[in-house]
């Protein structure tokens, strides 16, 4: 189990500075991928920092911040960036020796104070600009890999790594959702899919025995082996899945017809009143799948969620894009 340092303090935040102009992006994510001999780490936080602010992220020199951080006993230690809900931690070259080993117990230290402190999720991305690790928190206070994207010096695709960046940000805004736009953003395979479904999974085998859910799931069950007979395969992981789907309809449905789910309890997105209200029945109701209500740290979950959603699906694109 990693060892998390208590704080006393918030950390202080210095804004980073970075040159600005017209940036070969393709040229830049060759030179982040190129582990030559004697590249200073110092560049690769120089490199990181340009690309985020360079990609079509989304991002200004504001939201990328220096932290430093102190324990009650005067030790100061220092993360390289963080960007919204997202730590990034960079190494010159991660293959050497204990420095990946190292820096995940340095990040976990500091993702789990950032949760307990603002009760939002935050997760960890450690990089030496060649390989990138997306990491969520643990129930136990440890970092566990949920996503990974490798660049070629080769063959640098900085679109690509934009599009991961991207995905764990969270960070662009009124994209058209379009099907290919959406499944890069929020695909099984996008990493904030997976991020997604690794925090909804832990909630579930960390509660998996509690009467409700219990009966909710054997519910879901039955159902489904009523309706799909022998090609019904109950699994946890399906659960899961359809757990998440809904919740993310939920949340869509809500912004679809004028609300605003990233101000809304959890408790209100998932049971629908508000549809009830204005009576629109049949689209939101209460199910099987607000069992993550039940548990601690579920309405963090859902909360979260809405958030990421509003900001990427702008509900005028939404209600265009949608209607017949």
């Amino acid at each position: 189990m990693v060892a998390v340092p208590a704080f006393a303090s918030l950390p202080t935040a210095r804004l980073s500075t970075v040159p600005t102009g017209i940036v070969d992006l393709d040229e830049l994510t060759r030179r982040l991928a190129t582990r030559a001999d004697g590249r200073a780490e110092a560049t690769v936080q120089a490199d990181v920092r340009m690309f985020l602010l360079s990609a079509p992220l989304g991002l200004k020199e504001a939201n990328l911040q220096d932290i430093v951080l102190e324990s009650p006993a005067g030790e100061r230690r220092r993360i390289d960036v963080e960007a919204g809900f997202t730590v990034i931690e960079v190494k010159r070259d991660l293959r050497v020796g204990n420095v990946r080993t190292e820096a995940i117990e340095q990040l976990a230290g500091y993702v789990q104070s950032r949760v307990e402190t603002l009760s939002q999720r935050y997760v960890g991305v450690l990089t030496d600009g060649a390989e990138w690790y997306l990491y969520h928190l643990t129930q136990d206070g440890q970092l566990a890999e949920v996503s990974s994207h490798d660049v070629s010096p080769n063959d640098p695709d900085a679109q690509a790594l934009a599009v991961w960046l991207e995905g764990v940000l969270a960070t662009t805004e009124q994209v058209v959702p379009t099907p290919t736009e959406v499944g890069r953003r929020l695909g099984a395979d996008s990493p904030a899919h997976r991020l997604d479904f690794a925090d909804l999974a832990a909630l579930y085998e960390e509660n998996r025995f509690h009467p409700g859910i219990r009966l909710k799931r054997l519910l879901w069950a039955k159902l489904l082996t009523t309706a799909f007979g022998t090609s019904f395969k109950d699994e946890d992981s399906l659960f899961i899945e359809h757990t998440l789907l809904v919740t993310m309809a939920d949340v869509i449905a809500h912004s679809v017809v004028g609300f605003e789910p990233a101000t809304l309890p959890p408790a209100t997105i998932l049971s629908g009143r508000l549809f009830d209200r204005a009576q629109i029945t049949g689209v939101v109701e209460e199910d099987f799948f607000d069992w993550v209500l039940e548990v601690d740290g579920g309405e963090t979950f859902v909360r979260t969620l809405a958030r990421r959603l509003c900001h990427l699906l702008h509900r005028r694109r939404l209600d265009r894009d949608l209607s017949p």
